[in-house]
C-alpha cells in the first residue's frame, strides 16, 4: 500500500539528506575535524551512484511503502537487509572494482554511520505515524480466545501501526456474510484484513476472496501476525500443515554448527566453572548425602537421560508426590539455585549431546507422558534436543513447576513451537543475551 505522494517524496529527500550528511560524518570522524568543501566535493562524487544505488534498493525493500505490519520488528528486518544489500554494493563498487577512494576508512565510516542514521529516520517517522493518530483501519475476521487476545491488545496498546476498526466472528458467520462484511469495508481499496485461515468458514471462502485483492485489499495471516506480537504460536489455530512443513525442514548448516558451538562453549565453561562447583560439592559432603543428583528427563526424540545437578534440597525425591512433601530446599542448596551453580554440572549433558544451550526445558517422563495424553502437538518439542535455556524461559514466568498443569504448559509450549519454527543463529543469541540478563541480575527460581 503506497504512502500519498508527499509522504513518499519526504522520505525520499529525508534519505537522500541522510546519506550526505553521513558521508560528511564519515569525513569528519575520519580526521576529526570540520572537512573544507573541496574535499568534501571531492568525495561526493564517486558517492552519488551510491547513493542513487541505496535509494533504488530502499524501493525494492518496501521502505516508500505504507508500513501495514503492527510492529517495529519488521521495518527493522528491511532496514537491516536494505542496508546489508548496499553495503555489499559498496564493498564491490569501491573495493573490487577500480574506483578511487582513498582512504577506505571513509567507507567503512560511512557505512556505519548511514545505517545508524536511516534506522533512527525510519523509526522516527513510525512514532510520528503513531503520535499523530495515523494508525491504520483493519478488520479482523476470526474467532476464539487468541483472536479475542490479538483485538484486545493491538486496540489496547498506542504502540502498533495498526488499529482494528472491526471484527467478524466466524463462529455464527455464514459464508455470504462473510463476503458481505468485506465488501462493506472494502470500498475502493486500501483495507488491511487480517483473517485466520485455519477457520472453517474462511476456508470454504478463499477463493471468493481473491477477488478483494484485486480491489486493493491487502491481507494478513492471523497466525503469522499473533506470532509478531506474542513470540508465541496460537495452538488452536495453527494450520497442521504449514506447521509440519516448517518443522521438517533441514537445518543441516545450521544444527551443525549449533552443535559445534555446543561443545566449545561447553569445554570453556567447564574449566571456569571446575572450581566453583568442586568447593560446591565439598560444602553439600559436609552438610550429609550425595552433592550429586541425577534426574531422569525427556530428550530429543523421546529418548530418557539423566541430568547431573548439585543437590539443592534435603534429598532427591525423584519426583514422588509424598517425599516431596517432606523435602526442602537447603540455605546452601537456595544460594546454590539463586547464582544458578547447582545447574554447571549439567555442561557434561551438553558434551555428550543430551543437552543444548539454546532449547526447550527437559521434562520429567511421567509429567511428559500426561502432556503428551492431554495436549495435542506436545511431543513436536521433542524433535530437536532440550536446553539449558530457551524461548519458553526467559518469557513464560508462569510456567508450571513440580506436578503436571495441562493449561499453563499449553502456554509454555506454544513458545516452545514458536522456537521450533524460528530457531536461527539470531534466535539463538537473542536467547542467550536475555539469558545472560537473567544470570547477572541473580532472578534465577
Amino acid at each position: 500500500m503506497a504512502f500519498d505522494r508527499r509522504e513518499t517524496m519526504l522520505l525520499l529527500t529525508g534519505d537522500f539528506l541522510i546519506l550526505v550528511m553521513s558521508l560528511w560524518t564519515a569525513l569528519f570522524l575520519r580526521a576529526m575535524a570540520v572537512p573544507a568543501l573541496g574535499y568534501f566535493e571531492l568525495n561526493l562524487v564517486p558517492f552519488l551512484p551510491m547513493f542513487g544505488i541505496s535509494l533504488f534498493i530502499f524501493y525494492v525493500a518496501g521502505l516508500y511503502e505504507k508500513q501495514t505490519r503492527p510492529t517495529r520488528r519488521v521495518m527493522g528486518t528491511r532496514i537491516f537487509w536494505a542496508q546489508a544489500a548496499t553495503v555489499t554494493i559498496a564493498a564491490v563498487l569501491f573495493f573490487v572494482l577500480p574506483l578511487s577512494i582513498a582512504p577506505k576508512t571513509i567507507l567503512v565510516l560511512y557505512l556505519a554511520v548511514s545505517v545508524a542514521a536511516e534506522s533512527a529516520w525510519r523509526f522516527y517517522r513510525m512514532h510520528y505515524e503513531i503520535r499523530d493518530g495515523k494508525r491504520v483501519p483493519a478488520l479482523l475476521i476470526g474467532s476464539g480466545a487468541a483472536v479475542d487476545e490479538l483485538y484486545d491488545e493491538v486496540n489496547g496498546n498506542g504502540r502498533y501501526l495498526i488499529r482494528f476498526a472491526g471484527h467478524v466472528e466466524t463462529k455464527d458467520c455464514s459464508e455470504q456474510a462473510l463476503l458481505d462484511a468485506l465488501s462493506s469495508r472494502a470500498g475502493n481499496g486500501g483495507v488491511i484484513v487480517v483473517i485466520d485461515t485455519s477457520d472453517p468458514v474462511v476456508i470454504r471462502n478463499l477463493s471468493g476472496l481473491y477477488a478483494f485483492m484485486e480491489r486493493g485489499v491487502v491481507f494478513l495471516e492471523f497466525a503469522s501476525l499473533y506470532e509478531e506480537i506474542f513470540d508465541r504460536v496460537p495452538l488452536a489455530h495453527l494450520v497442521a500443515v504449514q506447521l509440519f512443513d516448517s518443522l521438517s525442514k533441514r537445518r543441516t548448516p545450521y544444527d551443525i554448527a549449533k552443535r559445534a558451538f555446543d561443545i566449545a562453549l561447553a569445554l570453556v565453561g567447564a574449566l571456569i566453572a571446575a572450581p566453583f562447583v568442586a568447593l560446591a560439592s565439598a560444602l553439600l559432603s559436609f552438610e550429609g548425602g550425595t552433592p550429586w543428583i541425577r534426574h531422569a528427563r525427556i530428550g530429543r526424540h523421546g529418548r530418557v537421560f539423566r541430568i547431573v545437578k548439585l543437590r539443592t534440597m534435603l534429598f532427591n525425591d525423584h519426583g514422588d508426590p509424598e517425599l516431596q512433601k517432606k523435602n526442602r530446599v537447603t540455605p546452601l542448596g537456595r544460594f546454590l539455585r539463586k547464582t544458578r551453580i547447582d545447574e554447571l554440572p549439567q555442561l557434561w549433558n551438553v558434551l555428550v549431546g543430551d543437552l543444548s544451550f539454546i532449547g526447550p526445558r527437559p521434562e520429567l517422563p511421567k509429567i511428559a507422558e500426561v502432556y503428551e495424553r492431554e495436549i495435542p502437538g506436545y511431543r513436536l518439542r521433542h524433535l530437536i534436543a532440550p536446553g539449558l535455556s530457551g524461548w519458553a524461559q526467559i518469557h513464560d514466568y508462569d510456567a508450571p513447576r513440580g506436578q503436571a498443569d495441562v493449561a499453563r504448559t499449553e502456554k509454555k509450549l506454544s513458545f516452545d513451537l514458536y522456537y521450533l519454527k524460528h530457531r536461527s543463529f539470531g534466535l539463538d543469541i537473542a536467547i542467550a543475551l536475555k539469558t545472560i540478563r537473567a544470570l547477572v541480575s541473580f532472578s534465577g527460581t
